[in-house]
């Protein structure tokens, strides 16, 4: 069976920033829309807010994004105060990316980045931290790569410390751009980029567990 398609109209400067975002990620489109889903679908929103919304944000680019079965259910049960799904959806994503542009570093443009092949990393971590990491993935239709870009170049890493109860490995594919990011942060706090992923790792499930 084929995956659900969730089909948008998107503000042009928001669509901008998604794509900005994905190449400096290093994923696509969809990724990072997944990303900004996953926030997007812990809140409610009435109908003044979304009447706001639409005469502010002018929706004026189609696209059409993969999403699982679990958020699909989720989109279904979300009431849109009239507006179709194409446009309600539309108008929180926009929302979403033309507010936290900062929080996605679009404009820290690095020259080494363009057509650069992608590393692979591996790594131990717990196996009930990865569990729940994948499960995560799966659930809001990102690839778990793209995660950790993200929290790696955007989010704040508050946890200083890790338990490994029983090992497990993980793949990683990032960017050039992510992994020179992810180096720096690494010596910033003087240990190896492998035991900050590990941070990275737990700081994903503290926050997806609230």
């Amino acid at each position: 069976m084929a995956s659900p398609k969730l089909n948008l109209a998107l503000n042009k400067n928001a669509e901008e920033i998604i794509a900005l975002a994905a190449k400096k990620m290093g994923t696509s489109k969809r990724n990072i829309i997944s990303l900004a889903l996953a926030e997007i679908l812990k809140n409610s929103y009435d109908k003044r807010f979304v009447d706001s919304l639409s005469s502010e944000i002018t929706t004026s680019v189609s696209t059409a994004s993969t999403i699982s079965e679990q958020v699909q259910a989720k989109l279904e049960g979300i009431e849109r105060h009239g507006y179709s799904r194409r446009v309600f959806f539309g108008l929180l994503i926009s929302d979403y990316f033309l507010h936290n542009q900062d929080k996605f570093r679009i404009d820290q443009d690095d020259p080494d980045e363009k057509d650069s092949p992608k590393g692979h990393i591996e790594i131990t971590l717990d196996q009930g931290t990865k569990e729940k990491i994948m499960s995560y993935a799966e659930e809001n239709a990102m690839t778990v790569s793209s995660l950790f870009s993200h929290y790696i170049l955007n989010e704040e890493i508050n946890i200083d410390s890790f338990e490994i109860s029983e090992k497990a490995f993980l793949n990683l594919i990032l960017s050039k751009s992510v992994k020179k990011v992810l180096d720096n942060k690494a010596k910033s706090t003087n240990r190896t980029y492998r035991f900050y992923l590990n941070l990275v790792a737990e700081q994903i499930t503290r926050n997806i567990s609230t």
